[in-house]
């Protein structure tokens, strides 16, 4: 580069290996000495350097990959234009920083030409001689920490591209989960029609299977959303875990005997002591065993274990399953990427179990670890908590006692018809005296005809919502004293709070099971009484 650098940093003039790493800065200079010792110095100051032999070395090296060209304008006596298609071919995360030493002496016209076609695709930046080496180090630490923020950008950039490819696949497999059942629904609903006694309770048992399926996938839905978005509140208490291990059991029975496995449970009351929300501990072991139950071939082997470790409570669910690929592992708790198991497909669910459990098990201060030989060789789920001082056991729950079924005025308000139609029978059976409205004007309407005792409500109803139509209720005399439960989609906790304030005393969120709503009907004492 005319001997830009002193004497004093030429020597080990050896000539540099070409670095691998895509900081590496690409040296071309009009001479081998020039390039050396440009290149020698580079190192020197920290920097991975390489020499080009000539610009189609240079161009080579750059589609490998690199951190910034250092470039003496002498070199570019020739043809640039294959420099020029390459820096327009960069990817758009990339700006290849360009370091152009201005020739001494050189013309105008060559160094205006240089400029013209370079600045249009390329970084610039431009030192002229003679060349201070505090300058030349100066600028190329402006441009590495330039191309430091590019490949954090393209990094950036692959993962949104992962998280996009994962979220396709998801609601791919989502809309596919979600077809079988209402398929299912929709078939049984045409069998109703028949005079068939025997079709008409086959139907009628498929609707309710059904219908349970999708609401088990709405509610896994709205609980990764709400985890996942720190939206989601513990409610801990002393419990003894091997109660919720019960419970647990239970619920995943039918699952795992309809697949013929045999569930094996070691644990004993008394020494599982925790400080956790049981639902949410329920939750978390249940998701355990139905992924254990539905990976594992019929009549497999599975084993749920609670001990007490070092100031630990160890929860431990393991199966003689499909098992899992080493490669697979790292990634087994990440959200949407079970949705890249073909398996997954075809035995229902979402694939973001784990993804609940991890997040839950992370709320109550524990971790969860997984443990696999490789395919075919089954898999070991393992959640740790703190476990819990205590010298006594804890209360138990008190049991509700059952209440006397009493007659009641219920105003049922749903701009969905079948759902208000449905509801109001089930309701009729149960004994209750029922009035319909599908929106708040005719909310308004029924409740002065008559004066009901329970008012269940939507709040996405058209026009006037049903915060508004629960607070011009509550303003009425006739129904002051009633009670309002909401019956909705909308079931976050603002959606909670909102119905609070507007004067609903219970909030439910759809699909509710008519076990849950009986018992408001059942247990709640009016405020006309």
């Amino acid at each position: 580069m005319g001997s830009p650098l002193p004497a004093s940093i030429a020597s080990h003039e050896k000539r540099l290996p070409l670095a691998r790493d895509d900081l590496t800065i690409l040296v071309l200079a009009p001479t081998s000495n020039d390039a050396r010792l440009t290149a020698n110095f580079l190192q020197k100051a920290g920097y991975d350097a390489a020499i080009c032999d000539n610009l189609d070395d240079l161009v080579e090296r750059m589609q490998a990959g690199c951190g910034a060209l250092v470039l003496a304008e002498e070199a570019l006596a020739g043809d640039i234009r294959q420099l020029v298609e390459t820096l327009e071919q960069q990817p758009s995360w990339s700006d290849l920083p360009l370091i152009l030493i201005a020739a001494a002496g050189g013309t105008a016209h060559a160094h205006q030409r240089h400029l013209e076609a370079l600045r249009p695709v390329g970084n610039i930046s431009i030192i002229e001689r003679p060349v201070r080496p505090e300058t030349l180090v100066s600028t190329c630490e402006v441009a590495m920490r330039s191309r430091r923020r590019q490949y954090q950008v393209r990094q950036l950039l692959n993962q949104l591209d992962d998280a996009d490819r994962r979220k396709d696949e998801f609601l791919a497999m989502l809309a596919h989960e979600l077809r079988n059942p209402l398929a299912a629904v929709a078939n049984a609903a045409s069998l109703l029609d028949t005079s068939t006694a025997e079709d008409r309770e086959w139907a009628a048992g498929v609707i309710t299977r059904q219908s349970s399926q999708l609401a088990h996938l709405i509610d896994d839905l709205l609980d990764v959303s709400r985890i996942t978005t720190g939206k989601i509140r513990l409610r801990k208490e002393i419990i003894d875990a091997a109660m919720i291990l019960d419970r647990a059991r239970d619920s995943a029975q039918p699952l795992i005997s309809s697949r013929n496995h045999e569930l094996i449970c070691n644990y004993a009351s008394g020494f599982l002591w925790v400080d956790a929300d049981p639902t949410r501990l329920e939750q978390i072991v249940l998701n355990l065993l139905t992924n254990a139950a539905k990976y594992t071939p019929a009549g497999g082997r599975i084993e749920l274990s609670g001990r007490l470790g070092d100031a630990e409570i160890l929860i431990t669910v393991r199966d003689n399953g499909m098992g899992i690929a080493p490669d697979r592992m790292p990634e087994m708790f990440r959200l949407f990427a079970q949705g890249e198991r073909s398996i997954a497909r075809s035995e229902g669910g979402l694939g973001i179990g784990l993804t609940i459990v991890e997040k839950l098990v992370e709320m109550h201060g524990g971790r969860v670890e997984a443990k696999s030989d490789g395919i075919n060789r089954g898999s070991t789920f393992t959640v740790c908590f703190p476990a819990a001082t205590i010298s006594a056991p804890a209360h138990g729950e008190n049991a509700v006692p059952k209440q006397r079924i009493s007659r009641r005025r219920v105003l049922i308000v749903d701009d969905n018809l079948d759902t208000a139609e449905s509801l109001a029978r089930l309701l009729k059976r149960a004994g209750h005296e029922i009035a319909l409205a599908h929106d708040g004007s005719e909310a308004l309407v029924r409740a002065r005809e008559q004066s009901p005792e329970t008012i269940i409500l939507d709040i996405g109803l058209p026009g006037m919502d049903g915060f508004e139509v629960a607070r011009r209720l509550r303003a009425d005399p006739r129904c002051a004293n009633s009670v309002f439960i909401a019956v909705t989609g909308y079931g976050r906790p603002e959606d909670r709070q909102k119905s609070k304030e507007a004067g609903f005393d219970h909030h439910l969120v759809k699909p509710v099971h008519m076990d849950q709503l009986k018992g408001l009907l059942e247990q709640t004492v009016t405020r006309l009484h």
